[in-house]
């Protein structure tokens, strides 16, 4: 059962666990967190429930998700995404690194393909590409890594990942950036902890929150006791 963490006659928003994509993959038969979320929630309340996905987090990265209720919720929450009106806060678990408190990256990232990966991956670049922009903040450290909290202002693929990689500073687990290997992760160390956002509708402040899980929580201390 997927948990609630907040809901309105207009918007839902679920606690994704890391392991499952955000929508449905190439491979049909591969489970992803948007149908089973709206499978869970049309048994409970019925087959016609409506749920509609407006953004996505990386597989690997646990937390806050928001879905449309209903088709006339649909439009504000994209133009809200599309025009950077929520404020998504992550946290991450990194390389110890040297670093001010707080500092901030902006470049311009483009799409490669890794293949030696076999994958799609991000990298920064001088002509083209998409703007990227992230504020970062140093929350605690600890003998063998650090807490990070990353504010994307921009929505790029792997953006958090990135940047920090190419700051040397990759998160723990990271399967497609460079990154310390020990101690080893169960998974990749990030977190998406809340998103804010002026309410379309009631034109109330929201901030929906999802507490940094287990595994990040256990892993943290390893870096503090290694």
């Amino acid at each position: 059962m997927f948990k609630i963490l907040f809901e309105d006659d207009w918007f839902l928003a679920a606690e994704k666990p890391a392991g499952l994509p955000s929508q449905a993959t190439v491979d049909k038969s591969r489970p992803d967190f948007f149908n089973l979320l709206k499978k869970q929630l049309q048994d409970e309340r019925g087959k016609d429930f409506y749920l509609a996905l407006h953004h996505r987090l990386d597989r690997d990265t646990s937390g806050v998700m928001i879905f449309a209720k209903n088709k006339e919720a649909n439009d504000p929450l994209a133009g809200m995404f599309k025009n950077h009106l929520v404020q998504k806060t992550y946290q991450a678990l990194t390389r110890n690194r040297k670093m001010p408190e707080t500092w901030e990256i902006k470049n311009h990232l483009s799409e490669v393909r890794d293949n030696k990966l076999k994958k799609m991956k991000m990298k920064s670049t001088l002509s083209g590409g998409d703007k990227a922009h992230t504020k970062f903040r140093i929350i605690e450290k600890f003998k063998l890594g650090m807490l990070v909290e990353a504010q994307p202002l921009t929505g790029r693929m792997h953006q958090i990942r990135v940047h920090l990689a190419e700051e040397h500073m990759g998160i723990f687990g990271d399967d497609i950036y460079p990154c310390n290997k020990t101690p080893v992760a169960p998974r990749l160390m990030l977190h998406a902890l809340s998103l804010e956002f002026t309410h379309p509708f009631t034109q109330n402040p929201v901030k929906i929150e999802s507490a940094l899980p287990e595994d990040m929580k256990a892993f943290m201390l390893l870096l503090q006791s290694t």
